[in-house]
């Protein structure tokens, strides 16, 4: 019997978790390398991404923002935040954030190397935001432990672009 989403999420959870800081931060590093060279940035005027939280062990992309906002300074940079309970996309610089995104970059738990969903937290946050952003090129990151021979996927899961673990980058 296949497992449940929340089966997954318990298991890739559990992986997470039992990461050592160092392997983090080293896998961290190494998908920001990956991330990099993916595509054309100099060309990408808006984009959304999320804060890592810690305690979740999500993979650390900030030294790659940082780089952005340094050397793009016109790149219009958005992130979800969560206040009053209420998800809100909050500009970095003080403008307002912008309504669409040529590349929005989402944190996921685990992912399918072939149809390239994700599964994230259970929430549906980022499966309503990436709907309504068809025009965006969406690159998930994960570690490589996150990948899933088997993930299930129903009508509402967007797929991504592309996927870019510390080992690989997984393209559509």
């Amino acid at each position: 019997m296949k497992p449940t989403k929340a089966e997954l999420r318990q298991n890739l959870r559990q992986i997470r978790l039992s990461l050592s800081d160092g392997e983090r931060r080293a896998w961290s590093q190494a998908i920001v390398e990956q991330l990099g060279g993916l595509i054309d940035w100099p060309a990408v005027k808006t984009l959304n991404y999320f804060e890592p939280m810690h305690n979740l062990l999500e993979v650390d992309i900030r030294d790659f923002i940082t780089g952005l906002e340094d050397n793009y300074p016109d790149m219009r940079l958005s992130m979800p935040k969560l206040i009053g309970g209420t998800w809100e996309l909050v500009s970095v610089r003080g403008a307002p954030a912008p309504d669409s995104f040529d590349v929005i970059i989402v944190p996921m738990l685990g992912f399918g190397p072939v149809s390239l969903h994700r599964i994230g937290y259970g929430g549906g946050y980022y499966d309503k935001f990436l709907a309504a952003q068809p025009q965006a090129k969406k690159i998930g990151v994960c570690f490589e432990s996150g990948k899933l021979a088997d993930l299930p996927a129903t009508d509402h899961d967007i797929a991504l672009d592309i996927v870019v673990t510390e080992l690989s980058v997984y393209t559509r």
